[in-house]
Parts: structure tokens; sequence; C-alpha cells
């Protein structure tokens, strides 16, 4: 596959000048999946996938366009006069100077599992039947008069990915890539409640997945019969899944020197100022084993490096890429991300790391100390937070009303508000000892705030 890439490549390349581009970038990825399917708790369909997708990423001086494509049989002379007509019809970049160029490696850690590239069909059911088996025996072992899988799917890829520019320079790595979701089913006296098991590593750990199988069918039963509760201020813990589900939409686009750069970000000239609790240190780090954002070249070819984003609440850098720090006249941080093979990079993290220097606790330590609070598991509409301001809204799916210490009733439909930095600054109240790998990407604990606002 990786030779595919290389001559796709070539050929654009040796093309590219005579035909009146200044500048070219080839980003290109394959993969071959192993893909299941449940549905009703049965398996529904297996296909074995094989892909292969690139884009072409032109400039003509300061006019930049890209094309997309999966065809291995091509006209390459057709294909950069599309590119070229693309170009020719886009905007100019008065800030574009090129595209990445002095491609390196930085950090190197354990992205590839032999065990997956070489399991089979049997394999592969047997585990996502034994995950099925283990969240619906969760579920009614915690009181459960009926559970079901109401659909999922399993996937185990290999893959690779190849960065070339105009110069010739070239990158490439492969990886393997795990990832499981079930949405669980309960019932229980007439009444029924949902919840999901969700796992991504590159690794395959089954106990891992059984893990997440027997908390997803936990907790597709601790919430039947959820009701609103009174509006008002609470005192709110987070889960792991909930802290990064808000991090990830309202506070870590914040960091991209892109957003900073156009004035969507509220860090904007805060370098070297406190901006979180002085408990709270966030890190970018693209060595983590087995974790889905770990790389040694970011998705420009540029070498990856671990960085500390905030020490003790303070600001350090934001995050960029080639064309951002060229702004700046400054060198890339390793952290362009591509969102499709023919789109241009912005800066984005690769592994989000935050942990806690005090304010320590344990999940238990900080349910003993709500006095009158809400734990959430489960939100919708997160997604609506406002990264620009760090304003933050969601409504309760899954949450748990807790007076002095014990829990009292499922909590459901109402709205949690608030601002991201004020819960991890002037009003966190604890946070989590144990780091938690969420989404394959987000490293980070369970936080606990004060004036939680509930509506």
């Amino acid at each position: 596959m990786k030779e595919i890439l290389f001559n796709l490549s070539s050929k654009f390349r040796s093309r590219a000048i005579e035909k009146g581009l200044s500048d070219l970038e080839f980003y290109g990825v394959w993969s071959r999946e192993i893909h299941i399917e449940i549905s009703r708790s049965r398996v529904k369909s297996v296909v074995d996938k094989t892909s292969i997708n690139y884009g072409i990423i032109g400039a003509i001086g300061k006019k930049i366009g890209s094309i997309g494509l999966r065809d291995l049989d091509i006209d390459v002379d057709r294909i950069l006069d599309r590119l070229i007509s693309i170009i020719k019809a886009s905007r100019e970049d008065e800030k574009f100077t090129g595209f990445a160029k002095k491609y390196g490696r930085g950090v190197e850690s354990s992205i590839f599992d032999k065990k997956i590239v070489e399991i089979d069909h049997s394999e592969a059911l047997d585990i996502i039947n034994n995950a099925i088996e283990t969240s619906i025996e969760s579920a009614r072992k915690h009181g459960a008069d009926e559970t079901f899988v109401t659909e999922g799917s399993f996937e185990l890829s290999v893959g690779g990915v190849y960065i070339s520019n105009i110069d010739g320079e070239e990158q490439y790595r492969e990886g393997t890539l795990n990832n499981m979701f079930l949405e669980i089913k309960s019932r229980k006296d007439g009444e029924e409640s949902s919840y999901w098991a969700i796992y991504q590593s590159r690794r395959l750990s089954i106990n891992d997945i059984l893990r997440e199988a027997n908390r997803g069918g936990e907790y597709s039963i601790k919430f039947i019969k959820a009701s609103n509760i009174e509006s008002g201020e609470y005192s709110v813990i987070l889960d792991p899944y909930m802290t990064a589900a808000f991090i990830s939409s309202a506070l870590s686009p914040a960091f991209s020197a892109l957003s900073v750069q156009e004035n969507r970000s509220p860090l904007k000239n805060k370098i070297e100022t406190q901006i979180l609790s002085e408990n709270i240190d966030i890190v970018d780090d693209p060595a983590i084993d087995w974790s889905i954002g770990s790389r040694s070249f970011d998705d420009e070819g540029i070498a990856t490096m671990k960085k500390n984003i905030v020490e003790k609440g303070v600001l350090k850098t934001y995050l960029y890429n080639y064309y951002t720090a060229k702004r700046e006249n400054r060198e890339s941080t390793g952290n362009g991300i591509r969102q499709t093979p023919s789109s241009v990079t912005t800066p984005g993290f690769t592994n989000f790391v935050l942990k806690g220097r005090g304010l320590l606790m344990n999940f238990d330590e900080m349910i003993s100390e709500l006095k009158k609070g809400i734990i959430v598991h489960g939100l919708i509409g997160y997604w609506m937070s406002n990264p620009v301001n760090g304003s933050t809204q969601a409504t309760i799916s899954h949450g748990l009303l807790v007076e002095h210490g014990e829990v009292k009733k499922a909590v459901k439909g109402n709205v949690l508000v608030g601002n991201i930095y004020e819960w991890l600054g002037r009003n966190i109240q604890g946070i989590g000892r144990e780091v938690i790998n969420v989404y394959g990407i987000m490293h980070v604990p369970a936080i606990f705030f004060s004036n939680g606002r509930i509506g």
C-alpha cells in the first residue's frame, strides 16, 4: 500500500511544476479492516474493507486549492488541470507562504499492535459477543428485568499515512486501531433507560473492552425513572467522559494559534497569564503508548514533541501548524491536524492530557463531599458550548442527585450552564486522581466544582 501512495505522489510531483503550480502537498491514507455491525444483541454483518484515500493540495502564488480522490487508475494531467481551475477560482491568502518543509520525526510510541493485524473473523466475533454478553449480565446483576444491545459496531483495522511535498520530502507511518461502540437498553418495572460502552485504542485489550462493556451495562439500569430536579446552583461532579466532552468543545479549540490569530479565542495575549486553577496542568503528549493521537510527525510531516501547554494554571504556549507558525515567524509545534486527506491542516492537540497538582480526590471522596450536588454521567448538546468565550451548555441525560454524600435519585432533562474557565478555575473543588483515556485522544480525570447552574 505504501508503494501505491508513493507512486501516486511521484506522478503528481513530477508534473506539478510543468503545469504551473508553485507548491504541492500530497496526503494519502490506506486502511484494511474487519467491520462488525450489531443489532438487537446479535451480529448483523461482518465485512472486510480495504480503502485508499488521498488528497492533492496545490498552490499558485497565494491561492490554494485541493482535490480528494480514491481512484488509482488516474489521468494525472487531467486531475492537475482540475486542481489548477479550482486554485485560480479561489481567493488569495496574503499570509500563505507555502506548504510545510523540513520534515522530521520526533517522539516515538507504540501504535502498532500485531494482534490486530493477525486476528481473524472467528476471534473478532468471540470478542464482541463476549462484550455483548458482559454488558447484559452486568445490567441484570444490577436489577434489570430485560437488557439488550440496540445497536453497535466493532472495528479492527491496520493502516498507513503517507505525506510528501513538492521538494520530494516524505514521511510514512503505520498503525492499528480498535473501536467498539455498544448502545445498551435496560427495562425494569415498565421503565427503560439506555447507556453506551465505548472503547477506542490502537491496541486490542480484551480486559479493557470487557470493563467498558460491564460499565455500560451497569449504567444502563442506573438511570431508570430519571426526572427533572429543581433549578438552582449545585455542586457538580463530571465523570472523566463528561470532563472530556466539555473540554473538547469549550476549551481545547481555544489553544489553537489559528483561533488566537483570527480572534476566536479568549486566550489571545494570555501567554504567561493565569487562566485556570494553579492545581491544573495541561500537556500535549504525542508519545502515549496506544493512544489514538500518538504520532512521531504531524499531518504536515513535521516532527512532534511533548509540550506543556498550561503549567500550574498558567498558559505557556499555543498550538501551531506550519501556516500559523509562519504568520508569527516561528517554528511549528508539530500540531498540524488534517480533517480529511484533501483539507489543509489546522492546529490541534495530538493527545490532550489534564492532570491535577493538588485538590486530588478519589471519585468516592468527591461524592462524600457533596452536600447538594449532581454527578453527571451523560450529556447531550455539549457540542453547542462556545470556545470563543468558554461558555458551556448541555442537557443532562444521565445524572444523579446527591445530598450529604448519598445518591437520592436519577436526573435527566435539566440544563447545565456555566463557563469552563470558572469550572477549572475559581470554582474547582476537586480533581480526580485517576486519569482516564477517553475516546482515544483525551486523557482526563473527573472534575468536581461548585456553583454549577442547573436550569
